[in-house]
């Protein structure tokens, strides 16, 4: 209990102090409620109409495991919510440039963005994501992740998007479709995590590039090994 006081302290200091980090200022009750694995979702005025949603949960695994999952954008035709394709047209250690297509609903239907992903490690073993919307049938698309620890062998992860479809249709509309996808998202990536874990696929510690095994799917991910569960994460303090 003192150490989930303490980590809410933490989260509330620093929503407070950095609002780019785009984490939504959470009460004891809304920490309770992330902590039993509630994805926490909340909409922000933007502007002309159109609001930023926002997502926020909680995975069983390290931050940089989730970095690695969240940023692996080849494999999101397989894991996200309506993407039907995505493609990396090009791929560095700080960025890449990703084509995402996604069938939608209405307004929004059938998609086609291509963004720029910027990737930073921070102190404290958090990783930032940004993206932005460099050509596409989008008006904008824009967003970040923020992924910090919350517990030992627990990560904290939050999502933002400013999605606008080029459509009509009422801003309450795109606002809503906004809210649920950001919640979605964080779902989507939780339930991807553990099912590479369940199968062996992922691990805590960082390894090192090797050619890619055709049974796993995960880009440079080893072949499955036995691991003691016990020992499959270290406590972070």
């Amino acid at each position: 209990m003192v150490f989930r006081s303490l980590v809410g302290c933490a989260l509330l200091s620093c929503a407070l102090a950095s609002p780019a980090a785009a984490r939504p200022t959470l009460d004891n009750g809304r920490l309770d409620e992330l902590s039993h694995y509630e994805v926490l979702t909340f909409n922000d005025p933007f502007k002309n109409g159109i609001d930023r949603g926002k997502a926020i949960g909680v995975i069983d695994a390290t931050p940089e495991e989730v970095f690695r999952v969240a940023t692996d954008y080849a494999k999101y035709r397989d894991f996200m919510p309506r993407v039907v394709r995505s493609t990396v047209k090009e791929n560095a250690i700080d960025h890449a440039l990703v084509e995402l297509t996604a069938e939608l609903r209405w307004p929004a239907g059938s998609s086609t963005v291509t963004a720029k992903y910027t990737h930073e490690k921070l102190p404290g073993d958090i990783y930032r994501v940004k993206f932005g919307m460099v050509d596409g049938s989008l008006k904008q698309y824009w967003g970040s992740l923020y992924i910090e620890p919350f517990a030992p062998g627990k990560t904290a992860i939050t999502y933002e998007l400013v999605a606008e479809p080029d459509t009509i249709a009422p801003k309450s509309a795109i606002n809503k479709g906004i809210k649920r996808s950001t919640g979605n998202f964080v779902h989507a990536l939780r339930q991807r995590i553990n099912d590479l874990h369940r199968l062996g696929f992922l691990h805590p510690e960082p390894i090192a590039p090797r050619p890619s095994d055709a049974r796993s799917p995960l880009v440079g991910s080893p072949p499955p090994a036995p691991t003691d569960d016990s020992s499959a994460f270290k406590a972070r303090r």
